[in-house]
């Protein structure tokens, strides 16, 4: 997963809990502290040290043991003899040898300044060819494999096996694994050497031993933290890709996305609970990145994201079959399962919510009740096209007419069943407000007025709710959370405890696609795809019930039913 991200998430949850109204003239400036991350670029391995507030090239260079000259010449990107330092900055600290008398004292205050140093002879280090010293060591952290280790480091993976006396890529959380400096000379060779056996990084199930210590926090770094929080025991029984666009330019998005993690986190930990533990490897994918490889693709049960069409496409192209890819977020997808054979459209398309919509209304049907298209005076609109299509199918007699026309053909002696037809983009916005106030108006002077809609409806936040209520909204949605379910409730709990926040509609995503697919996988092994059409699922936000397509992959044609109520209630009725 994206670092940046999992110290943003860290310094959140750690932010929350320190005291507020602290005075300006009491700050500390933070101390310079030598990282203990390295990579290795253009042949050199640096220190990768994150700028916090008030820290000066002189402190940095000072604990570092480098020059100033010698920090511009490694950043030459950053522009820092014209523009300076800035808040959060990465900088590339060369690594040097540094003496075992000063390594104490390399945490130095920021803006400590007050005398001049004398000048230290800094020796570069020279890891000779075949020596005890031509490594440097990584710590493996939860969420790593050793193919993002060799991306890091820019090794190959064979050179890390060789020095390591590895013969498989699996690796365990917390281990130590040397990082060869010439990666070169360990490439077509062995040693007979034995890994330190540390702890198995799956599951998702923290021991007493392994809790977070929170008296500690200021002893631990942020990466000590999450492992210590995210710890999982056991055999990997399901191993998942996520493929989330974590560094999106919209911060909403941003949000959204971590969200939709953080709840993916709470389904493994509930399947450890139950005995299935899960491996998940995470990769940001924004601005159409696509880090996975098709070896990775072919080790994962099933891939979770990415978001866009696009970026579906691109990922497919990729696995190439190699594994299946859930869609998780995009209705309009749905196309894309007539020529990907490896695609599952989580979200229930809106055809098949319209579709439901019409049932619903023809089960709903009495004697002397009367169904009302009401359509822009613009009326070309794709979404009308399903309407009309669907109704004519179901053998539905209806009338369409704009909304001048609505009040002359509603009829006294029934129900009259309004259905709103438009494609719901942003220039529908005035006709959906307009349209969904007149109906009111006319509500509150005469009885029987109910109005159909699907899930698009509820997005509009101009739209007064009030007005649904009154209207009796009968809609046939994708997502729906019924706060009255023990399992709801239970979620909730945990991710407030855990995140310190309510969870989104992301949140809850997440969790249903994980908790779902991952017992599939759990239950069947290898043959889990063979289920997909036989088994349902009803989960916290949504439901799963899948259907294939011509084309071999599949569609989800689940879809809740809710009720707004006069009493301002909504109620799931199916």
């Amino acid at each position: 997963m994206n670092r940046t991200l999992i110290h943003i998430l860290a310094a959140l949850c750690l932010t929350a809990s320190l005291p507020t109204g602290v005075a300006a003239q009491d700050y500390v400036a933070p101390p310079v502290t030598v990282s203990k991350e390295k990579v290795r670029s253009g042949g050199n391995v640096y220190y990768s040290h994150v700028v916090l507030e008030r820290q000066t090239l002189y402190s940095i260079s000072k604990a570092y043991g480098v020059t100033i000259d010698e920090i511009y010449e490694s950043n030459p990107t950053l522009r820092l003899e014209t523009e300076g330092l800035k808040k959060n900055q990465i900088l590339m600290i060369p690594v040097r040898e540094i003496p075992q008398a000063e390594k104490a004292g390399n945490a130095v205050e920021a803006g400590d300044a007050t005398a001049p140093q004398e000048p230290k002879t800094v020796v570069e280090k020279k890891a000779p060819v075949n020596g005890p010293d031509d490594f440097f060591i990584h710590k493996v952290k939860w969420f790593e494999d050793l193919e993002t280790i060799a991306k890091k480091y820019n090794v190959s993976k064979e050179a890390i096996l060789n020095i390591n006396g590895m013969t498989s890529d699996k690796i365990k959380r917390r281990q130590e694994l040397k990082i060869p400096y010439h990666p070169e000379i360990w490439e077509g060779r062995t040693t007979v050497q034995e890994p330190e056996k540390a702890e198995e990084v799956v599951g998702f199930n923290p021991t007493e031993e392994d809790k977070p210590d929170t008296t500690a926090k200021e002893k631990k770094g942020i990466d000590d933290i999450f492992d210590d929080l995210f710890v999982r025991e056991g055999k990997h029984d399901v191993s998942i890709s996520m493929l989330i666009p974590f560094s999106s330019p919209r911060a909403g998005d941003r949000v959204s996305f971590m969200d939709m993690y953080c709840g993916s986190l709470l389904a493994a930990r509930s399947m450890g609970q139950g005995g299935t533990n899960l491996d998940i490897h995470t990769f940001d994918v924004s601005g159409g990145a696509m880090p996975v490889t098709h070896e990775r693709f072919a080790q994962s049960d099933f891939a979770i994201g990415p978001v866009s069409r696009n970026d579906i496409k691109k990922a497919a192209a990729v696995a190439d079959e190699s594994t299946w890819i859930v869609s998780p977020l995009d209705m309009q997808v749905e196309s894309l399962t007539d020529t990907l054979r490896n695609l599952i459209q989580a979200p229930t398309p809106t055809s098949v919510q319209v579709k439901d919509m019409v049932r619903w209304i023809k089960a709903d049907m009495r004697s002397g009740d009367k169904v009302i298209v009401v359509t822009p005076t613009n009326p070309a609109s794709a979404y009308r096209d399903m309407v009309e299509k669907e109704m004519s199918a179901a053998g539905l007699p209806h009338s369409t007419t704009t909304l001048g026309s609505v009040s002359a053909l509603m009829t006294s002696s029934g129900s009259n069943r309004i259905v709103l037809a438009c494609d719901f983009t942003d220039k529908s916005t005035v006709f959906l407000i307009e349209a969904v106030r007149n109906l009111y108006m006319m509500a509150s002077r005469r009885s029987g007025i109910i109005l159909y809609s699907t899930s698009r409806i509820r997005t509009y936040d101009q739209i007064d709710v009030e007005q649904l209520h009154r209207l009796n909204l009968h809609a046939s949605v994708t997502y729906f959370v019924d706060y009255s379910s023990k399992e709801v409730r239970d979620f909730l709990l945990q991710y407030r405890a855990l995140f310190n926040t309510e969870p989104s509609r992301s949140a809850y995503s997440g969790y249903d696609l994980v908790k779902y697919f991952s017992t599939l996988a759990a239950k069947y092994g290898k043959k889990w795809p063979r289920a997909l059409d036989k088994v349902e699922f009803t989960g916290l936000q949504s439901d799963f019930k899948l259907e294939r397509t011509p084309g071999g992959g599949f569609v989800n044609n689940a879809v809740r039913r809710i009720v707004y109520n006069p009493d301002y209630s909504v109620t799931l009725v199916r």
